[in-house]
């Protein structure tokens, strides 16, 4: 009896009260994401929980793309509207039509969406609420990096929206990018400084002050990133902040040059800012091989759960009218009176390079105290030679082009890259040198990733026992350098060379000119006994008479 009176008892209606979610035994109106994993979906709106821990873009089948807003909280919902950073969508209605009003960040020199043509897939990207708060320092600094460092450091239209649009965005919501694009700003800043001493009295203390601080966020986002790295929801953070993290390394180290190379001409010596020696070395190779490292990773599902092929994007119009600067190499100094002389040159330069590895292989082959380090030293040093010979080849012999394996023509849809955007996949691929364009500048550094890690070992082990400032008339080499230590440091004086034909890259500078001086004075004793001329030595020395006309 007692259950019919509980049945006429009236149920009454509470806000908190939780309604049990009805049965559900296939999901027919799920994601695009998980129909194409073929992954149950809940169907919540905007963004499906398996979308939402894994931290990508969900869309549902309408004929108007929804964005996603990351669950905020009332405050940062008001904040948020009045406020708000959208990350630009690609228009793939191709409309002409601009979004920059998208953005409450107004500047002329923000890039807006580029239109892009996807095939086979459709994606719309997050827009959410800044969560990142900037001071005014920090916000002078971003709105440099939106100024002037994204512009000058791409190549064509799709680096340009990488880096003025998309990395942007995704700093405010990873505190390393960031702290990577502040890094940047102020390393950038200290470079236009140095340019305009040559006419205005140089600010010593302010490029002091800007490299600390720069020094500062750049350490803030190494340890920021180590932490980020086991959390799979942060690939597209981490995989972001690599190329940014080389693009700093090269323009500290660049900068701290020009930086010397000015007070010297005054005479000034109180300023301590020596150029950090492999820094900037090992993080170029370090980004390439997280590249490679995600994309060779496998995932926990069947081949059958992605397509064979990657969505295709193509730029159709540039970017607000903004032409990139596309820095590949040379100044016009150094392309019209330096690059002919090591162009001519080179070919007699790499012979005689390979005559003295081949002389030396044979030497340790009848050799009968020759240890497996030795021999494993000696083959690490001949890799590294054919890398360089392969480089000067594409370089200067006309129609000579290094076949490489074209990593992104599979796309290696089970790898950890799934995860990561596709503009952001496609920008790592050509930074790494995994795939075209290469101009002149990646074409050079390339070799970095080429050589074995043994051989980098070598060099760098070499390089850490010499002082930082060596007198000119040359030291000694260290008497336990053995010989292939020495025909290390020949082969990477060699790629030095071609490293001084990238003076006209603001991030690589004087690299090349430096580090090679380093060397040939380090190694000046062991020259002279050598009757022949060393290439590279007769090249620096060219390219200091050419200076000293300019």
């Amino acid at each position: 009896m007692s259950c019919p009176q509980q049945s006429r008892t009236p149920r009454t209606s509470s806000p908190n009260a939780v309604r049990s979610r009805r049965s559900h035994t296939k999901s027919r109106q799920g994601c695009l994401g998980c129909k194409q994993r073929r992954k149950k979906c809940d169907e919540k709106r905007p963004q499906c929980s398996r979308c939402f821990d894994k931290d990508i873009p969900c869309e549902y089948r309408q004929s108007k793309p929804r964005t996603l807003r990351s669950p905020t909280s009332d405050t940062e919902n008001k904040y948020s509207q009045s406020q708000s950073l959208t990350i630009p969508s690609p228009d793939i209605y191709r409309s002409t039509s601009t979004l920059g009003s998208a953005s409450s960040l107004s500047s002329p020199f923000l890039a807006s969406t580029p239109n892009y043509d996807f095939i086979d897939t459709a994606f719309t990207y997050e827009s959410i609420a800044p969560s990142i708060d900037l001071g005014v320092a920090e916000l002078e600094l971003f709105s440099y990096y939106l100024s002037h460092a994204a512009r000058s450091m791409a190549y064509d239209n799709e680096d340009l929206y990488a880096l003025q649009v998309g990395f942007p965005n995704l700093a405010f919501r990873s505190k390393p990018l960031m702290s990577s694009i502040l890094a940047l700003a102020a390393v950038r800043k200290c470079y236009d400084i140095l340019s305009q001493s040559e006419s205005q009295t140089l600010d010593k203390v302010q490029v002091q002050s800007l490299l600390t601080l720069a020094d500062e966020h750049h350490r803030a986002s190494l340890r920021q990133t180590q932490a980020d790295i086991p959390n799979a929801n942060h690939y597209d953070h981490v995989v972001a902040n690599a190329p940014l993290m080389v693009l700093y390394a090269t323009a500290n180290h660049a900068v701290r040059i020009k930086l010397s190379s000015a007070l010297a001409q005054n005479e000034d010596t109180s300023a301590d800012l020596a150029p950090a020696q492999l820094h900037w070395m090992t993080l170029i190779r370090a980004a390439h091989l997280a590249y490679t490292g995600l994309l060779h990773s496998t995932k926990d599902f069947s081949y059958d759960d992605f397509p064979t092929d990657s969505p295709t994007i193509t730029l159709s119009q540039p970017i607000s009218g903004l032409v990139p600067m596309a820095e590949s190499g040379p100044t016009q100094q150094t392309e019209n009176l330096l690059m002919p002389i090591i162009s001519a040159t080179s070919g007699s330069a790499l012979e005689k390079l390979q005559a003295r590895a081949q002389t030396l292989q044979f030497a340790m082959h009848l050799a009968s105290s020759e240890t497996p380090k030795e021999h494993s030293e000696l083959q690490a040093c001949l890799v590294a030679l054919e890398s360089l010979g392969s480089i000067m080849s594409e370089l200067f012999e006309a129609g000579s082009h290094t076949s490489q394996p074209d990593l992104e023509n599979d796309w290696a849809a089970l790898s950890q890259l799934s995860d990561v955007s596709p503009w952001l996949r496609n920008y790592m691929a050509r930074v790494t040198f995994s795939t075209p364009p290469k101009p002149l500048r990646r074409t050079i550094m390339w070799f970095l990733n080429r050589v074995p890690e043994k051989f980098l070992n070598i060099v760098q082990s070499t390089l850490d026992d010499i002082p930082d400032t060596i007198p000119d008339e040359g030291i000694q080499c260290g008497s336990d350098d053995s010989d292939t230590a020495r025909l290390a440091m020949d082969i990477f004086a060699h790629w030095l060379v071609l490293v001084m034909l990238l003076d006209g890259v603001w991030w690589i500078g004087g690299i090349g000119a430096c580090e090679l001086g380093r060397i040939t004075k380090y190694m000046s004793r062991q020259l002279e006994t050598s009757k022949e001329s060393w290439w590279p030595r007769s090249i620096l020395n060219i390219a200091m008479e050419i200076g000293k006309q300019n």
